[in-house]
């Protein structure tokens, strides 16, 4: 939900690192847990809602959730470390072997809330510093007296991608301005890199920044403990 509120349109998942009861429940546990009774709802019921009424894809590294394969468009196989399409075999074995899973979906995907971010709540002096950002490791931002854990963040890669990133969060309180969404705030900072360059977001040329995504951003500005945000009322 954090990444299609800030705009993606491909999510990557992998089984193995993904909560089971996140990804399916099979035939026998919708028998033993009535759904009356169970808040989540897997993502099996809701991967097609999200292509068809959002436009966002799912890429889904699977090794034993044979029930994907009722809604997957394609399935590729790894086969000795080369790619074949199994899509007709897999929709064959779909078909002779039904899963018996009761759909738990709904109608309809449901709404994906938007955020105003409020600019009162970003703050990163420290001491006699009015504003004090540092990049600690790969996985933290020192944003004036707060801490910023990206440590789940995993496609972050670099130090200086998140020397960027801490930048970028305090260059993006200029679009705050308590009609734009997270998601808008977000992609005017994006294209103010993409238009000037990733030097935009510092207070002068150094050359230590690497590139990020929209996204990462998002879950930066997310992870910041004293954020405030509004929710959006005329979109509701």
């Amino acid at each position: 939900m954090e990444a299609l509120e800030a705009g993606a349109t491909l999510l990557l998942m992998d089984e193995d690192t993904s909560a089971t009861n996140f990804l399916i429940r099979d035939r026998r546990m919708q028998e033993l847990v009535p759904k009356e009774i169970e808040p989540i709802t897997p993502f099996i019921d809701k991967v097609r809602q999200l292509y068809r009424e959002r436009g966002v894809s799912t890429i889904l590294v699977l090794g034993g959730s044979g029930d994907y394969l009722d809604v997957a468009d394609r399935v590729i196989c790894m086969v000795e470390f080369l790619p074949q399409d199994l899509t007709e075999r897999a929709r064959e074995v779909a078909e002779r072997y039904p899963s018996g899973r009761r759909f738990e979906g709904g109608e309809t995907f449901g709404e994906v809330s938007e955020r105003i971010p409020l600019k009162e709540s970003f703050d990163p002096s420290r001491g006699r510093k009015a504003v004090k950002i540092k990049a600690k490791g790969e996985d933290t931002i020192l944003f004036g007296r707060e801490e910023i854990d990206l440590s789940s963040v995993e496609q972050i890669v670099d130090t200086a991608q998140t020397r960027a990133i801490g930048d970028a969060i305090y260059y993006s309180t200029r679009y705050m301005d308590g009609r734009r969404s997270l998601r808008e705030v977000v992609e005017r900072v994006v294209d103010d890199v993409r238009r000037e360059g990733l030097d935009v977001i510092g207070p002068f040329v150094s050359g230590a920044y690497a590139a990020f995504r929209g996204v990462d951003l998002a879950a930066a500005i997310n992870r910041l403990r004293t954020l405030k945000v509004e929710q959006r009322r005329d979109r509701l």
